[in-house]
């Protein structure tokens, strides 16, 4: 049986987190309660910062590698996924 190396569990991990945290928005959006979405809040800041951690540490290590993208393939994105006319800072 061949074990699990670092990738796969990091991976794994930041798939979970990935899933958290959208259940927790919709959690969120669907209570009414103060306490809970308090709560659920709070949660999400601390998943959503293990998350960033987990993915800037296997970035370093070689495991998830990013591209680079100048102003005009940002720009290109932000206006496809936010609209035309958002200034870049």
């Amino acid at each position: 049986m061949k074990s699990l190396n670092d990738k796969l569990m990091l991976t794994d991990v930041l798939a979970h987190l990935r899933d958290l945290m959208t259940q927790s928005g919709m959690t969120i959006q669907h209570s009414s309660c103060p306490n809970t979405r308090d709560m659920v809040m709070k949660t999400s800041a601390r998943t959503e910062k293990h998350q960033f951690e987990i993915f800037q540490y296997m970035n370093e290590h070689g495991y998830y590698p990013i591209k680079n993208v100048d102003d005009k393939e940002l720009k290109s994105a932000i206006d496809m996924h936010c609209g035309k006319g958002v200034k870049l800072n």
